[in-house]
């Protein structure tokens, strides 16, 4: 066996490692959260809500964003006394916890004022693979908004963070603005 995963490159296993690990939450949360979430389907409906699952959503999400920029702002050494920096930490972590399938690229960069893009992510790509086109697909968008902001503001308050397209709402691809306020 050792031999086998030997002549896989560490990128295409990481590849693969990362896209299966998303594979599995995706599935996971459309077979058994959305069902608790909606308002008719499952046993169990409607247990939590949309409201409720909103807040443990962002509370989940939030501290794990938290915990992760830090951690890879450390291990990287990714200074973000701007925007540019912030953008950099950003690109990295999306990187880092998708895998390298996803594609991005920050399109401005100055110390006030960055925008990055997202044209290609293996989450949509699995909820088009398993044919996922629920609320908890839509609503995707949420979580990583809530990433963004937790992640950037806790490491420097005077970052800001918005989406303003979202492949969640329609948009061709994910645009995230991230600005420096230094007052």
């Amino acid at each position: 066996m050792e031999e086998l995963l030997e002549k896989i490159s560490p990128e295409k296993r990481w590849a693969i490692t990362a896209k299966n690990i998303w594979r599995f939450l995706v599935l996971r949360g459309a077979k058994t959260i959305l069902p608790l979430l909606s308002k008719d389907e499952g046993v169990y409906a409607p247990v939590w809500g949309w409201e409720k699952w909103g807040e443990i959503n962002t509370k989940v999400f939030g501290d794990q964003a938290r915990k992760l920029y830090l951690k890879i702002k450390e291990t990287f050494n990714i200074p973000i006394e701007d925007a540019v920096g912030a953008s950099k930490l950003s690109y990295a972590v999306e990187r880092l916890v998708v895998g390298p399938e996803i594609e991005g690229k920050i399109v401005e960069a100055t110390p006030e004022r960055a925008v990055y893009k997202t044209f290609k992510c293996t989450l949509w790509d699995i909820y088009d693979e398993q044919e996922i086109h629920s609320e908890l697909r839509v609503g995707c968008h949420g979580g990583h908004e809530v990433w963004y902001k937790k992640g950037l503001m806790t490491l420097n308050p005077k970052l800001t963070c918005k989406f303003t397209k979202a492949m969640g709402k329609g948009d061709p691809y994910c645009e995230i603005i991230i600005e420096f306020k230094d007052a």
